[in-house]
């Protein structure tokens, strides 16, 4: 599939999220007993949207999440849901921000410059400026754990991706040496790692597919950790390392046979959050509640995901929404940092 046709699945995707949030709640379960395979049983039983044990009280949440409005602008608030603050005021596309390990830098995907590419800024708006600095695609801003940017870039290449990285300046240049098809990479906590999502030979269709995969950070190494139909991706390590947590279109109808299957009418699959070991074992879904974009708190006792900031524990319990309003369009792409 060309990254012109995954850019337009892209924003399908965005596009199924803003729909979900606008409708007050998912589309109504449709059994498929002929398509694909039976999803991996969930760690809790829950219809979507539905909240296992207490909800969490959002009021006492530490730490800041960056989001996005829509594709729009990037904002931050309060994970408490307190203090919104408007980073960017573009009027091109600013989306998809990610926090530097120290909490003093955003990176985040911009169109100002008429194609994407991977821009850093202060926590503050301040200081925006492009890092990736070239006219082929670059999205998926991430951090190292020593503070490098991190993305998957087109440089050099007819089709697909590899990783790469630079200074927040944009000095120090590397692609990651490996032939693979990398898109939203994720470096682990140790800096040892690199998690990503990488599109199948015959991926195509509104549902392609796409598994995640690992590999050192020289691009040695390289395992599959997912081999569901559909998508899985937009992986997120924990913060100790051990866990990852991404999101899958196995549960989807056109992939699954399991009664609770879902569906979301005829704009894309349906999404929803899974969580599994950092070596691929343990594969168990969060909630039927449709969800994309998951980033874990610092530290590690909750995760947070788009329609919206939905905030859930890692045990599949207390899913809840951290209020905002202001925005003009529905937090996506979160990310929570100190």
């Amino acid at each position: 599939m060309s990254r012109l046709i995954r850019g337009a699945a892209f924003f399908l995707a965005v596009a199924l999220a803003v729909l979900a949030s606008c409708t007050g709640k998912p589309a109504a379960p449709t059994p498929s007993p002929t398509h694909g395979s039976v999803a991996p049983s969930p760690a809790v039983s829950s219809t979507a949207g539905e909240s296992i044990g207490s909800p969490i009280d959002v009021s006492v949440l530490t730490g800041r999440i960056t989001f996005s409005s829509g594709t729009d602008d990037v904002w931050v608030v309060n994970a408490n849901g307190s203090g919104l603050r408007r980073l960017t005021t573009n009027r091109h596309d600013d989306f998809d921000p990610a926090w530097s390990p120290d909490g003093t830098k955003i990176a985040f995907r911009s169109m100002r410059d008429g194609n994407n590419e991977v821009y850093v800024m202060n926590a503050n708006g301040s200081g925006q400026h492009d890092v990736s600095r070239d006219p082929a695609d670059d999205w998926g801003p991430a951090w190292t754990s020593s503070g490098k940017v991190l993305w998957n870039c087109a440089r050099d290449l007819g089709f697909g991706f590899h990783g790469c990285t630079a200074n927040p300046d944009g000095s120090g240049l590397h692609v990651i040496p490996n032939d693979v098809y990398v898109e939203y990479p994720s470096g682990s906590p140790d800096g040892t790692r690199i998690a990503f999502m990488s599109q199948q030979p015959g991926a195509h269709g509104a549902d392609p597919n796409y598994d995640i995969f690992v590999m050192n950070v020289d691009g040695s190494g390289l395992r599959q950790l997912t081999d569901a139909p559909g998508e899985d991706g937009f992986p997120s390590w924990s913060p100790d390392g051990r866990k990852i947590a991404y999101s899958t279109t196995r549960d989807d109808c056109s992939n699954s046979k399991a009664p609770d299957c879902r569906v979301t009418g005829d704009i894309g699959p349906y999404q929803t959050i899974y969580v599994m070991n950092a070596d691929g074992s343990g594969q168990h879904r969060l909630s039927l509640q449709m969800g994309m974009f998951v980033d874990w708190s610092p530290d590690g006792q909750y995760l947070v995901f788009s329609p919206g900031l939905q905030v859930i524990r890692p045990d599949g319990t207390g899913l809840a929404p951290i209020p905002i309003t202001g925005t003009g369009s529905d937090a996506q792409f979160a990310d929570w940092g100190r």
